[in-house]
């Protein structure tokens, strides 16, 4: 039988300073809010979401303290947090405070104020901002631990269902994404009730497009929590983001059962179909259509008149897209542009065509042909 750890006295200390931290800003949404609670009491199921995540970290952080060490060690457990875990905390923090929007939106609906209907996308693109530096902080102090890890995974999940469900109540996106926000949540009690059964669980290792999808949702929440876009666009968007995660869940979950196995380098054979279209085909397809896309628009739309920096934009984002240089990059300046609610463009079928081709031309990259894809490199590094 395994001894059990001995954690340090300090970072016990340190633990109940972060459940402080974790649950003050749903405190503070109460102080706020409460002559509204007393007059509009089902307000008060605004308060759940934010309490949910408090308790969900601080039991992660509590559950998984002794694993305060480094990846592959055993000994020392690190006597204190450290900066990098820290930050994760604080982002957490800062996720209950972005649920505090949530009983506002049960009484007044979009119908907010400008400075609250800018907030929220303030503060969630700051904690996805804020996500790029905990995990740099770690590997640069070689302080990478499980314990860090679990809060990480936490954090960015619990991020991603309250701005999803901020982003559903201000009527940005549509109801069917709140989907991505759960997914999680479904896939480890899965996981959770499989060992509890003892049925087999076999080992998912860390899959780099997965990391790339999610960073994608984060993203695509953030900037519809901005009251800058269109919600046709954003609805469209959504559709096209949610369904490599979910796809990329149902592939991940058959993987943990069993029923999909995967190579040594943990390709399963529908990873490898998938990625021979992602290199070729779809690519390809996206983009012609972006280049056709970019041709109607410059003969149907007497745009240069009014607006030559806008269509002067546009085209030469359909340009570069078509001929697969800075792919990416230029697909999400073409996203911005045609979903922005200062867009000259309107919404036709031209332009939801050219912003539905973009949004799955950020997903899969221009494909093996390319004349320049710098952003590959950046996106799957390790």
């Amino acid at each position: 039988m395994d001894k059990p750890k001995i954690v340090p006295p300090r970072l016990r200390r340190q633990m109940r300073v972060a459940a402080a931290v974790l649950i003050g800003p749903w405190l503070a949404t109460i102080f706020l809010y409460w002559p509204q609670f007393r007059q509009h009491p089902a307000m008060i199921l605004g308060l759940l979401p934010g309490l949910a995540v408090a308790f969900r970290i601080q039991g992660q952080l509590s559950h998984h303290l002794a694993s305060n060490h480094r990846i592959g060690e055993e000994i020392p457990i690190f006597a204190t947090l450290g900066a990098a875990n820290w930050i994760t905390l604080l982002r957490a923090a800062a996720v209950v405070g972005l649920a505090g929007i949530l009983p506002l939106t049960i009484q007044h609906g979009a119908a907010l104020s400008e400075a609250l209907r800018w907030a929220p996308g303030i503060v969630y693109l700051g904690i996805s901002l804020a996500d790029l530096v905990d995990g740099d902080i770690a590997r640069r102090q070689r302080r990478e631990t499980l314990l860090g890890k679990r809060l990480d995974i936490e954090s960015d999940a619990a991020g991603l269902l309250v701005a999803s469900l901020a982003a559903i109540a201000l009527g940005r996106l549509p109801i069917v994404y709140l989907l991505v926000g759960l997914a999680y949540y479904p896939f480890i009690l899965g996981i959770w009730i499989r060992q509890r059964r003892a049925l087999p669980v076999m080992a998912l290792p860390p899959r780099p497009y997965a990391r790339i999808i999610a960073g994608f949702q984060m993203g695509l929440v953030g900037l519809a929590l901005l009251p800058i876009f269109d919600p046709p666009f954003l609805s469209a968007a959504a559709l096209i983001f949610m369904t490599p995660l979910l796809v990329g869940f149902w592939r991940d979950w058959r993987v943990v059962c069993g029923r999909l196995k995967a190579d040594g380098e943990q390709q399963t054979p529908l990873d490898r179909r998938a990625s021979a279209l992602m290199r070729t085909t779809v690519p390809w397809a996206l983009r012609l259509i972006i280049l056709a896309a970019g041709v109607m628009t410059l003969a149907r739309h007497n745009v240069f008149q009014t607006h030559p920096l806008w269509q002067s934009g546009h085209s030469l984002c359909c340009l570069l897209a078509g001929l697969g240089c800075m792919g990416r990059s230029v697909a999400l300046g073409l996203t911005l542009m045609l979903g922005s609610i200062w867009s000259p463009f309107g919404l036709t079928a031209i332009s939801m065509v050219t912003f539905g081709a973009g949004a799955a031309l950020m997903l899969t990259g221009t494909g093996a042909i390319s004349l320049w894809a710098p952003e590959e490199r950046i996106l799957y590094r390790r």
